[in-house]
């Protein structure tokens, strides 16, 4: 699964300027890059959006959750039954026996997932767009490179803004990309009327609290675990300087406010704003109320090849899941599948 960041900027763009983990402001580490734009100055989120997501950033060990190779699996497990079948082929294999003629893409970032799709036989040609001119560049280009020019074509749209043609995709996913959106009910009414009657939308996001906002109860088990784990463990791999992430608190959402209006700004709405206009047909869910920010900053201290690590991220996945089971926290994440709503002309 492909990770976004974002980043802010104050006064001229060339310094540096703090950013956060996809998904994950949380800790209060920060991470320094260098955004340069001909020394112009930003002065808009979209242009900020837009500017980093054009660069793709590179870490020695993963940061999130979702880039530990024992997580995913996890994750396979529990939306396809199959640690080796990914929540896109699960979604291939149980909807799309033969590749769709047109599918979309929203938010694609790089273009990893058009690619794959194509690859595996989801769909023969996809339409995909993204904030960022950058990020788009790039997905032309990779698409290019890999023999698939005729077949992925690119825009640059802004989500909260989209306007889709109708009648026209047998599908479109939305992959960790709508929790950005804050006109839901625009976007998804678009979706609506871009599918096809029997087309399908596929969600692949985070759905928790908006803002991060993790309820009282939920803060403490994080930390009661967190506070369980070993020191090395604990190793931030912000800042790589042998200090350790010791507690979580979500960031005020004045934070989000001043600095990333668009992180998870409606996510708690996601699934309500949704069946607006679809029907739920199938809801698996990934959980992350837990390891999202518990591992957030810690991910890579588990090493994926250590029979002792391996055990312990499963143990941790597993007592999530039980407290999720037993109806003790709801999943931050989850995949869905939903077909548009009929709509008749009123007479």
């Amino acid at each position: 699964m492909t990770l976004r960041y974002l980043a802010w900027a104050s006064g001229l763009l060339g310094k540096q300027i703090p950013i956060r983990s996809f998904q994950a402001l949380t800790h209060s580490n920060e991470i320094q890059v260098t955004v340069i734009r001909s020394g112009l100055l930003m002065t808009t989120r979209a242009e900020i959006v837009s500017q980093y997501w054009g660069h793709q950033l590179q870490r020695a060990r993963p940061v999130s959750w979702l880039e530990h190779k024992v997580i995913l699996e996890f994750i396979h497990r529990r939306v396809s039954g199959d640690p080796n079948v990914s929540t896109h082929q699960w979604f291939k294999n149980s909807f799309f026996s033969e590749p769709a003629q047109l599918c979309l893409s929203l938010g694609c970032g790089f273009g990893a997932f058009e690619r794959m799709a194509i690859s595996i036989g989801i769909a023969r040609k996809f339409h995909a767009n993204d904030i960022s001119k950058g990020a788009i560049e790039r997905a032309r280009q990779a698409a290019f490179e890999a023999g698939l020019a005729d077949q992925i074509e690119y825009t640059v749209m802004n989500l909260d803004e989209a306007a889709l043609p109708e009648d026209t995709y047998d599908a479109i996913f939305g992959l960790s990309s709508v929790h950005h959106v804050c006109n839901l009910e625009r976007l998804f009414r678009q979706c609506r009327i871009a599918l096809k009657p029997s087309g399908l939308m596929f969600l692949d996001e985070y759905i928790g609290p908006s803002r991060f906002q993790t309820s009282t109860e939920v803060t403490e088990l994080i930390n009661g675990v967190l506070g369980l784990l070993p020191d090395q463990y604990r190793r931030s791999l912000f800042t790589n300087d042998g200090t350790t992430i010791d507690r979580y608190v979500p960031s005020p959402i004045e934070h989000f406010e001043k600095h990333d209006p668009s992180e998870a700004i409606r996510s708690a709405d996601i699934v309500s704003t949704l069946q607006n206009d679809f029907e739920i047909i199938e809801f698996r869910p990934c959980g992350g109320t837990i390891l999202h920010m518990l591992l957030t900053g810690i991910t890579g201290n588990f090493d994926e090849n250590k029979e002792v690590d391996i055990a312990l991220l499963n143990l941790l996945a597993w007592f999530e899941m039980t407290l999720e089971k037993y109806g003790m926290i709801s999943s931050d994440f989850a995949a869905i599948v939903a077909k548009p709503k009929l709509v008749f002309p009123l007479p």
